[in-house]
C-alpha cells in the first residue's frame, strides 16, 4: 500500500530564471568564476564553462537579461545574449532566459524520487543564431541561398535520460526553407514548448544540427534559448489534511483507493492534463480501472469532502 502522507501533486510550479542575481546586472556567463548556474526550483543545474585564458564563454549556459530581438545583420556583440523571441515566456513580459550552447546540458536534483515531475521547458532561436540565417554572415550563409530555394534547416536536438539511461528524444526545427512552397520557409522567433514525456527525466542535453557546415564544422552559430521551464509542483501535506491508501503500486489492470474522507470523484490524468479514466467511487473506497492505459507514469486524482489529493502513480505491462 501507497500513503499519502508526506506529499501531493498540487498547481503546476514554473522557474522562468527572473528572481536570479546577476554578475553584471545583465548576464551571468563563468566571467565571475560561477561554474553552474543552480537554482531552487526542482535543484536544477545548468553548468556553464568560461576559458580564464582567452576571457570568453567557453560552453554550457548564460542566463541573460538582454532584450534585444532587431532584425538586422548578425551582430556577434550585440546579438549573442540575447533571444530571438525578444522577452521572456511570461506572458511577454519575462526579462531573464537561458542561453545555450550546442553541447550544454541541465540536471535535475531530487532530494526525495518523486520530487518535481518535469512537465517541459520552452525554447527558442538566438538573435544571433537568427539573424546569421536571415542574412548570412562572415561565416554562415543566408538560409535559402541567394535563389531562396536551397533546402536548409537548423535543429535542435533534444535528449533525455533517467539514471543515466535515455527515455526520449525530440526534435525541434528552429529553422526549415525544405517545403517545396517557399512562402512556407521559417526561422523561428518565438517560444516554442517542448513536452517531456517522461516526467521523471533527471538530465536532458542539446546538440544542434545545420545544414550549413564547412571545413571546421557547422557554420550556422550554434546557439539557441530557453526559457519556462515547467514542472508539476509538489508541496508538503500537513497532517490535518487528508490522506488515502493506493494500491497496488506499481498497477497493472484495478487501481484501489481508500480515503480518509468520503470521495466525491476519481480521475487519472496524463502529465499533460489530459483526462485518461474515470473511476467509481463508494463513500471512502473507490476504484479506478488502468488495463488500457500504456505503461508510463499517471496522475491519480481524488476528490474527497476532506479536500484533493493528488499522486504521481506507475502503471506497468
Amino acid at each position: 500500500m501507497l500513503i499519502i502522507s508526506t506529499s501531493a501533486l498540487h498547481a503546476q510550479i514554473s522557474e522562468g530564471f527572473e528572481k536570479i542575481t546577476l554578475d553584471s546586472g545583465k548576464i551571468l556567463n563563468g566571467s565571475e568564476g560561477t561554474v553552474m548556474h543552480s537554482f531552487a526550483t526542482g535543484e536544477l543545474n545548468f553548468p556553464v564553462s568560461w576559458d580564464t585564458t582567452y576571457k570568453y564563454w567557453a560552453s554550457g549556459w548564460a542566463l541573460s537579461k538582454i532584450i534585444y530581438n532587431k532584425v538586422e545583420p548578425s551582430n556577434y556583440a550585440e546579438h549573442l545574449y540575447a533571444s530571438a523571441a525578444g522577452y521572456g515566456v511570461e506572458n511577454g513580459k519575462g526579462k531573464t532566459f537561458m542561453v545555450g550552447q550546442s553541447g550544454s546540458f541541465f540536471n535535475i536534483k531530487r532530494k526525495i524520487t518523486s520530487d518535481y515531475p518535469i512537465r517541459g521547458f520552452y525554447v527558442s532561436n538566438s538573435t544571433y543564431a537568427y539573424n546569421s540565417m536571415m542574412f548570412g554572415d562572415f561565416v554562415a550563409k543566408k538560409f535559402g541561398g541567394k535563389s531562396g530555394k536551397d533546402a536548409d534547416s537548423f535543429v535542435l536536438i533534444i535528449r533525455c535520460y533517467k539514471k543515466n539511461k535515455p527515455v526520449d528524444s525530440q526534435r525541434v526545427v528552429l529553422a526549415d526553407f525544405r517545403f517545396a512552397d517557399s512562402t512556407k520557409d521559417y526561422i523561428l522567433n518565438q517560444w516554442e514548448f517542448v513536452a517531456i514525456k517522461d516526467a521523471y527525466t533527471d538530465s536532458v542535453s542539446f546538440d544542434l544540427i545545420s545544414s550549413d557546415n564547412g571545413q571546421f564544422g557547422m557554420n550556422t552559430p550554434a546557439f539557441f534559448t530557453l526559457d519556462g521551464v515547467e514542472f508539476y509542483g509538489l508541496s508538503s501535506v500537513k497532517k490535518s489534511q487528508p490522506q488515502c491508501n493506493i494500491y497496488p503500486i506499481p498497477a497493472n489492470n484495478i487501481l484501489n483507493i481508500n480515503a480518509e474522507f468520503s470521495m466525491v470523484s476519481l480521475k487519472i490524468m496524463d502529465y499533460s492534463g489530459r483526462l485518461k479514466s474515470v473511476g467509481v467511487v463508494n463513500d471512502k473506497n473507490g476504484s479506478v480501472e488502468v488495463s488500457q492505459l500504456p505503461q508510463g507514469y499517471y496522475i491519480v486524482q481524488v476528490q474527497t469532502t476532506g479536500g484533493l489529493l493528488s499522486r504521481t502513480i506507475q502503471i506497468v505491462r
